[in-house]
């Protein structure tokens, strides 16, 4: 129901190791895990985290960090990292005050226009409230709302979104498998909704190996001032190639 602590949410901030199956033991339906952020972070605890939630069956979707600028960049660095499933859940974290409204509503669209299968949610608080206002936003009506408000009492912008769907009304949450405080979710519906409402999700992907090292070695022999020889050495992995 909606009091419960059914969700949480973590990043590299929380320490490993996290016991995914304890987690799921203290009732925890879900995890949301930053993903990226930016146009070239992504979260090094992401991929090591990922598959061992779900095997302890837990539910998993992602977020990425908005930050101003390059937005098309942004979507398709998230989306090439996460690699989505059909109707996969992404969350879009809107908390940095140079990330505007408008810029928002064009990360929905364009998630849209590249994978229409996708269930998007929107993180936000103040930020949200703020640079809203009072006004509609058609786009963003598309998306489910993520509200973050450390309160006893959820407020958010009814005339956008009728109701809230996650809300994360505390950051001091104590969930046992993981060391320290963890933002805690409540879903506003019954605890088969809320696992329905995550939806599928892919194990992500390994990152690629390490591209091999090539290195050039360059000898000059200066036998008169007009006169150079260049000889090159190349090798592979320590090996001689030419």
């Amino acid at each position: 129901m909606a009091n419960d602590l059914v969700a949480i949410d973590i990043s590299h901030w929380q320490p490993d190791p996290v016991d995914f199956a304890k987690v799921k033991a203290a009732g925890i339906i879900g995890v949301i895990h930053k993903a990226t952020e930016g146009t070239g972070t992504v979260d090094d605890k992401l991929f090591s985290r990922a598959n061992k939630a779900m095997q302890a069956g837990l539910k998993w979707s992602t977020y990425h960090f908005l930050r101003p600028g390059s937005l098309p960049q942004q979507m398709d660095f998230y989306l090439n990292t996460i690699d989505p499933v059909e109707g996969e859940r992404v969350c879009l974290d809107y908390e940095d005050q140079g990330v505007h409204i408008g810029d928002l509503e064009y990360c929905v669209n364009y998630l849209l226009s590249k994978r229409p299968d996708l269930q998007i949610t929107i993180y936000s608080g103040h930020v949200l409230k703020e640079q809203l206002g009072s006004h509609d936003s058609p786009v963003l009506a598309k998306t489910s709302l993520w509200l973050a408000q450390y309160s006893s009492t959820p407020s958010w912008p009814t005339q956008v979104w009728p109701q809230w769907t996650l809300w994360q009304y505390t950051d001091k949450a104590s969930v046992p498998g993981i060391t320290g405080a963890v933002d805690g979710d409540r879903f506003n519906g019954s605890r088969e909704n809320c696992a329905a409402w995550f939806g599928p999700a892919s194990e992500e992907p390994a990152p690629g190996p390490e591209p091999e090292m090539r290195t050039v070695k360059v000898k000059l022999d200066l036998e008169t001032p007009d006169d150079v020889k260049i000889e090159l050495e190349v090798t592979q992995n320590g090996e001689l190639i030419s």
